[in-house]
């Protein structure tokens, strides 16, 4: 054996050794806190609990059940509090400072989205969410609503073409809500953005992949700075409307951007991957829950005669003032939400120690806190028969309005989703269009769709399916 394999083993012990001592060191001095939770296993914590790959949802429906509404859980040495009571979390969202996302997922949103409103913090945050909060004010979404009406009749273009067989619901409907993007929040036609040897389906595989995969970022990258060397070299040839629009906050007149350039760029990714995402799940959803439970499917329908007759102006645009009536749609779109948020978990680093007077707890500073919608909205004392779909409970006034935070689809506070209204008028139009023009029937059964990964958006493990039958095949 060579003379220098002995030093070598010795160094590499050492090394060993070294990493071991620190890592039962940050064990030692972990942050403590008074709070039931799952036995823990030295330097690992509670790692073992999510041995098997993807974490599903329901590994955190198990702890609720056994610990109750505040859970203490270790990932390594660093402390996690699970905030679940409303009253709870309207401590930490509503009035304390922290509004802050943790910092961990900022730098892993980071990788896909770049610098912004999904992974910027402190006063960063606060000039960019400034600039784009006018671009979804409720007075101008009105002015969107043409462009949500020709994304809903690609979706049911897409949907007409499976000929009524089992069709998968996401993809059509990420590129419908892509186009949206592109229409409207952006303010250039969908067809002028995308690269040249870029198809729109390769362009809707990108925007779905970028939250799992790095190297679809580049395309992403690509296309947006197409965009933006577009809209700094012409005046409004090309564009959609002059209403106003995110580009028109980002870049004034004459290509004079208001921040850097790959901010701008970062900022439209951000609204392209997150605005997309959310809108596909949802719609996935809610089709299946219709289809499951036709007897809130027929209501909808017969919803959409009252408001747009039964003649040859049936299938026209919605304008505000149908989206208005339509309120069996919508507390079925706020029900879906209610089981199924978009967002399962929100996290926040606790920059201060903080009282919880609720169980008279103290949590201290460095905590990550995390909030699970999805468990949230099943507790039996905002929602009776938590586990059925019951939109007549937003029909009827149930839908836990006594108390702020039992209902946070969209979060809540200071870092709230920016386009949440943008995304209900959406989702509106969607489903009076397709509800007028097709029938659905399962495909995928309720626990096909409870069976979902704990991850960045409410990702089934299989994917959702549904029949489209053409309503004029039964009759209709």
């Amino acid at each position: 054996m060579a003379w220098w394999w002995w030093p070598l083993v010795q160094l590499v012990v050492w090394c060993c050794a070294g990493v071991l001592g620190v890592l039962w060191w940050l064990w030692l001095t972990r942050l403590r806190v008074d709070l039931p939770g799952p036995p823990t296993v030295p330097i690992l914590g509670n790692i073992p609990e999510f041995r098997e790959v993807p974490v599903k949802i329901r590994n955190a429906r198990d702890l609720h059940r056994e610990y109750g509404d505040l859970i203490r859980f270790y990932l390594g040495p660093k402390l996690v509090v699970i905030v679940l009571h409303p009253d709870d979390v309207q401590h930490v969202l509503l009035t304390s400072k922290m509004v802050d996302r943790t910092y961990f997922v900022r730098r892993v949103l980071r990788i896909f989205g770049g610098d912004g409103l999904l992974t910027l913090g402190g006063r960063p945050w606060k000039f960019h969410r400034k600039l784009i909060n006018p671009t979804f004010h409720s007075e101008l979404l009105e002015g969107f609503l043409e462009a949500f009406h020709e994304g809903g009749l690609y979706l049911c273009e897409r949907l007409a073409n499976a000929g009524g067989t089992a069709t998968e619901i996401y993809n059509p409907a990420l590129k419908a809500a892509l186009r949206n993007i592109y229409d409207t929040v952006i303010g250039i036609n969908h067809d002028l953005l995308l690269p040249e040897d870029v198809s729109e389906d390769d362009m809707a595989v990108a925007m779905s992949d970028a939250m799992i995969s790095i190297t679809m970022k580049r395309m992403l990258e690509d296309a947006t700075m197409n965009f933006i060397t577009m809209r700094s070299a012409t005046t409004e040839e090309g564009f959609t409307s002059k209403r106003l629009n995110l580009v028109d906050s980002l870049i004034k007149p004459g290509g004079q951007p208001v921040m850097p350039l790959s901010e701008i760029r970062d900022e439209i990714m951000n609204l392209a991957l997150a605005g997309t995402e959310t809108t596909a799940v949802t719609m996935g959803f809610v089709l299946a829950l219709l289809a499951l439970h036709p007897e809130w499917q027929d209501a909808a329908r017969q919803e959409l005669r009252e408001v747009f007759g039964q003649g040859g102006d049936f299938l026209r645009a919605a304008s505000a003032a149908d989206l208005g009536c339509l309120k069996v749609l919508e507390s079925i779109v706020k029900e879906t939400l209610r089981l199924f948020p978009a967002v399962p978990m929100m996290l926040r680093d606790a920059t201060e120690d903080l009282w919880l007077s609720r169980v008279g707890v103290l949590v201290p500073k460095g905590t990550t806190l995390t909030f699970m919608p999805f468990i949230t909205h099943r507790l039996p004392e905002f929602f009776p028969d938590p586990q059925k779909f019951d939109p007549s409970r937003f029909l009827e006034n149930r839908g836990g309005k006594e108390h702020v935070c039992s209902y946070i689809p969209f979060g809540v506070g200071a870092r709230n989703c920016v386009g949440s209204q943008y995304a209900r008028l959406q989702l509106k139009v969607f489903l009076s269009n397709v509800l007028r023009r097709f029938r659905i029937l399962p495909q995928s059964c309720r626990e096909d769709l409870e069976e979902c990964i704990l991850t960045v958006s409410h990702q089934p493990v299989k994917p959702i399916k549904v029949s489209c039958v053409p309503l004029h095949e039964h009759g209709t």
